[in-house]
């Protein structure tokens, strides 16, 4: 196997190969990336056996072959070499060596056809979104997601398709984010619902870019095909809990107050806040927003913020960071809380849209 190729060629899709490859694989060749190299083109896989990405680059192998190579270590070094360096790939024996100018390296390789590549069955739904409106709404989702929670659903993204719509929900327990994006698909296709894994949605924040994409909903897994690349991982097997549930209806009151005003004072007020119990006591007034906060140490604080209030001046305690997160979920300028009282959950979203929409549960005292 001889390969030549450029390396701004190749970088970006080693970089999400070393990405996917396990840093400590159960099985050696799980921390390898398979090299396909063919007569017009040649291909990349990586896979840590619960998600794998693989990508085409239309260049010509002088000798076609197969490989796997380690891929942290191949990313490594081609991104040390310098802009526009050429790279010389050639696998003979176990071996593979790698030229570039007056650099050489040597690496060992495995058989390519002992490599995992995982198995896609048909898939139950099919349909097209934007790539870029996609990535948008898993950042959201992602803001609240779990992290380590024994129940294992949560650490994760629930996708669920209905009508011509794709919806991305996650919850902590403590909070959750919504968004809407269009899905184009079949109209007699049936609703889906499937949990994308932590690690899935942090690696698709990553490659996704605006563009055509095309998923491939399955029982047990998920499908991403975007030009060059294909994305595929198992889908957590649990039953989202009813998130409907938890979203707030007919709030009483609704505060608008500008976001980046807003977001200051949070800024602010967490200066004081706990490290460990971040609370921040936000009483609403017909116009103003004030937030107080004290810590271990009695230091206290207190920021007010211009606000437009309909309804009843209350007083609510949230965690100070969970209301900085909604700089993350929120874009419009001017957001709109949806409040009832001290023990009921807020509800965040700009002032014309609630698409997407933040929900913070309030600390009770």
């Amino acid at each position: 196997m001889k390969l030549r190729i450029q390396k701004e060629e190749i970088l970006p899709l080693l970089a999400a190969m070393a990405s996917i490859a396990d840093r400590r694989p159960v099985q050696a060749i799980l921390s390898h990336v398979l090299l396909r190299c063919g007569d017009d083109d040649i291909q990349l896989l990586a896979t840590d056996s619960e998600i794998q990405l693989s990508g085409h680059l239309p260049v010509a192998a002088v000798e076609a072959g197969e490989t796997t190579i380690p891929a942290r270590k191949l990313y490594d070094i081609c991104r040390t070499l310098a802009d526009n360096s050429e790279i010389h790939l050639h696998k003979d024996g176990q071996r593979l060596t790698l030229r570039s100018g007056s650099a050489r390296f040597t690496l060992p390789t495995l058989p390519a056809q002992d490599f995992p590549v995982m198995d896609q069955p048909p898939a139950q739904l099919q349909g097209n979104c934007d790539g870029e409106d996609l990535q948008r709404a898993l950042a959201v989702a992602a803001t609240t997601m779990a992290h380590n929670d024994t129940r294992y659903y949560l650490n994760g993204v629930l996708m669920e398709v209905g009508g011509q719509t794709m919806r991305l929900v996650a919850t902590d327990g403590h909070r959750l984010a919504k968004m809407e994006i269009p899905f184009a698909h079949r109209e007699d296709a049936d609703a889906y619902q499937g949990i994308l894994p932590r690690k899935a949605v942090l690696e698709l924040l990553r490659i996704l870019a605006a563009g055509d994409t095309v998923c491939h909903f399955h029982t047990r897994g998920f499908v991403l095909e975007q030009g060059q690349q294909q994305f595929a991982c198992r889908l957590i097997d649990a039953n989202y809990p009813d998130y409907r549930r938890v979203i707030p209806m007919g709030q009483p009151s609704r505060c608008q107050v500008n976001r980046q005003s807003f977001r200051a004072a949070l800024q602010q007020i967490d200066v004081i806040a706990s490290d460990k119990n971040p609370v921040c006591s936000v009483q609403f007034h017909p116009h103003e927003i004030i937030l107080r906060s004290r810590n271990e140490e009695q230091e206290e604080g207190e920021v007010s913020v211009p606000a437009n209030l309909t309804g009843s001046a209350t007083e609510i305690s949230f965690n100070a960071r969970y209301l900085l997160d909604v700089q993350q979920i929120v874009s419009e300028e001017e957001l709109l809380l949806e409040i009832r009282d001290s023990s009921s959950s807020a509800l965040i979203r700009g002032v014309e849209s609630d698409n997407p929409l933040y929900i913070v549960m309030p600390i009770r005292l």
